[in-house]
Parts: C-alpha cells; sequence; structure tokens
C-alpha cells in the first residue's frame, strides 16, 4: 500500500469518526460535547496526523516531476 493510500484511508476514517460522533451527539449519548468542539477535534487530529504525510507526497511528486523534466532534455 501507498502512502497515498494510507493518507485517503487515514482521512475516511476522521470523517466516518466526525460523523459517528455527530450522531451520537445528537442522539444525546455525549450531551456535553458541541458539535463545533467534535469537528475542531477532527480538524485537529487531520492537521496533525496526516498534515506531514500530505505536504510530503506534494514534494515528492515535485520532486519525481523535476526529475522527469531533466531527464527529456
Amino acid at each position: 500500500m501507498k502512502v497515498k493510500n494510507y493518507s485517503l484511508l487515514m482521512k475516511g476514517i476522521i470523517v466516518f469518526i466526525g460523523l459517528a460522533l455527530s450522531i451520537l451527539k445528537w442522539l444525546n449519548v455525549i450531551p456535553n460535547a458541541s458539535i463545533t468542539e467534535i469537528w475542531a477535534s477532527c480538524g485537529s487530529a487531520y492537521a496533525l496526523l496526516l498534515g506531514t504525510v500530505d505536504f510530503n507526497i506534494i514534494r515528492d511528486n515535485e520532486a519525481e516531476n523535476k526529475q522527469a523534466l531533466s531527464e527529456d532534455k
């Protein structure tokens, strides 16, 4: 499995957790949490877990493109 696939999988899991927590909030299972707190936590998890991974994927793609361009010359 490539890093891109892990990144996509983790993004899906974070969204699923956010939706599940929102449903639990609406069912009054977790009445002390607010929707804003739930999604702020999910956003923080995304930033901490995947921000660096996505940045590295972009950087690696740019490096590969530059290498391919230099080989074509």
